[in-house]
């Protein structure tokens, strides 16, 4: 039995595949326009590093800045708290601020800027990210657990399909050339 890769011309190209997977998983829906953003957010972030100044103070210093620097602030505020609270939920329960405090900042953020942007066309996209934050932080939430099957052993991938018998987990456990059983009782 061959191993089933498909392979992506680009890191866009893969997030699309997945987010796409995601959004339908958790039943969350976005316009294309606000996908693509997503996807360039996530494409983004595997060549960013997170700022190491906290976000609270970086947003009320630009409060005192430039009308241009305040939009960046706000885009870096909003795309940096989506992508924390999306990816880094489970160790944020154990932080002192937690991923509530991200989407609050995050939700704000892009709602401020959504305000400030008035007709451009991107507008709406950030209108949409303030107004759906946390289903799209739930779906950034699944992205993580899609993409992190490399890091975790593949028995316990295995043991997540037999929960769940999520499409996305068989069709990667095919391929790394698991003999997956659709027909296999699942565990309660």
């Amino acid at each position: 039995m061959g191993i089933d890769v498909t392979p992506h011309a680009s890191v866009d190209a893969f997030f699309h595949e997945v987010l796409n997977d995601a959004l339908h998983s958790v039943r969350v829906s976005a316009t294309e326009p606000a996908g693509w953003y997503l996807v360039s957010l996530l494409g983004d972030f595997t060549r960013a590093r997170l700022p190491d100044e906290p976000l609270a103070v970086k947003l009320a210093q630009s409060s005192a800045g430039d009308a241009g620097e305040r939009v960046r602030t706000l885009k870096e505020v909003g795309d940096t708290s989506l992508y924390v609270a999306g990816f880094f939920a489970e160790s944020l329960s154990r932080k002192l601020v937690d991923a509530d405090y991200y989407i609050g900042l995050g939700r704000g953020a892009y709602a401020e800027l959504a305000g400030r942007l008035g007709s451009h066309s991107i507008t709406e996209v950030y209108r949409e990210l303030a107004e759906g934050f946390p289903g799209f932080v739930e779906v950034l939430a699944e992205i993580r657990r899609r993409v992190d099957f490399a890091g975790d052993d593949i028995v316990k991938l295995y043991e997540q399909w037999v929960r769940t018998r999520d499409a996305w987990i068989e069709k990667k456990l095919r391929a790394l050339g698991v003999f997956v059983d659709p027909g296999a009782k699942t565990v309660q």
